[in-house]
């Protein structure tokens, strides 16, 4: 079962669905910059050379958190 949770400041996420407005793609990723109550992020995206690409305002249901904790393999 797949657990979400709620974005935190500096967490990277994974776009799961792009609003048609927004210039960014699904499976792109980038760093949360901003929490914007009560259920939006602003989400910095970065080029290859680490300059910024864009800025954009994403719904918290059209992210997903990745896990930056090790999982345990047994």
């Amino acid at each position: 079962m797949l657990n979400h949770r709620s974005p935190s400041l500096l967490d990277m996420i994974a776009v799961l669905s792009a609003p048609p407005d927004a210039p960014v793609e699904v499976g792109d990723v980038g760093t949360v910059v901003e929490l914007l109550p009560p259920d939006a992020v602003e989400v910095e995206f970065l080029q290859r050379d680490g300059r910024t690409r864009c800025v954009a305002t994403l719904p918290v249901a059209d992210v997903l958190v990745l896990n930056r904790d090790r999982t345990p393999v047994s």
